[in-house]
């Protein structure tokens, strides 16, 4: 089998805005791509981003979203992308046979808002023949916390193997495209999956 792993820089953060002369609200993009993969705008508080990439902001245009599901479905048996709770809108409609899995994460970046985000939605679109039978059942959520150093958005070794379980991932029988390779947690943490019981099952 084919499978990918796509992290890419998230969807930019959509909001409104109430000005205290006017009544009428107005719509507010503050880019995620340009700040931690580019040059957009950081807080004093920002590191620098670990991984410069001068096209980031074209992920600030929703259309790529759309076309990087197309990409995948067209190129992949099964395959997983990474993005935030705001930015799953920029991936519907979903295809059928997709589902929305939950990364909780105890220790989330604080934000701006009054809800403090503690979860990330992955998108996992299982190959049609291990949808069913015999096979291990994996949880379509994970608690694991998020590394605090290196790359913004790095993903914990237990976040890559849970997404290769879920996807059935055969080590040596499938191959797996790290489609925005950044720290290399994929290719490492494909090496093996993690025991069932490290799932709760």
């Amino acid at each position: 089998m084919k499978l990918a792993i796509a992290d890419p820089p998230y969807p930019p953060i959509f909001g409104e805005r109430f000005d205290t002369v006017s009544d009428e609200g107005r719509l507010t993009v503050r880019s995620r791509a340009r700040r931690w993969y580019g040059d957009g705008t950081r807080a004093q508080t920002d590191s620098a981003p670990a991984d410069f990439h001068p096209d980031a902001g074209r992920w600030d245009d929703i259309t790529e979203h759309r076309r990087l599901i197309e990409q995948l479905l067209d190129e992949y048996d099964g395959w997983a992308i990474a993005t935030t709770p705001d930015g799953l809108g920029a991936y519907l409609p979903l295809p059928v046979s997709a589902r929305v899995a939950a990364w909780i994460r105890p220790n989330g970046m604080p934000g701006g808002g009054r809800l403090l985000s503690r979860w990330e939605p992955v998108i996992v679109f299982v190959p049609e023949s291990r949808r069913r039978g015999e096979q291990l059942r994996i949880p379509d959520v994970l608690t694991a916390a998020a590394p605090r150093r290196g790359f913004a958005g790095a993903k914990p070794a237990e976040w890559t193997r849970w997404v290769l379980a879920m996807l059935g991932y055969a080590p040596g029988a499938d191959t797996v495209d790290d489609l925005f390779p950044g720290s290399g947690a994929v290719a490492a943490a494909a090496d093996g999956l993690l025991p069932i019981e490290e799932f709760g099952l």
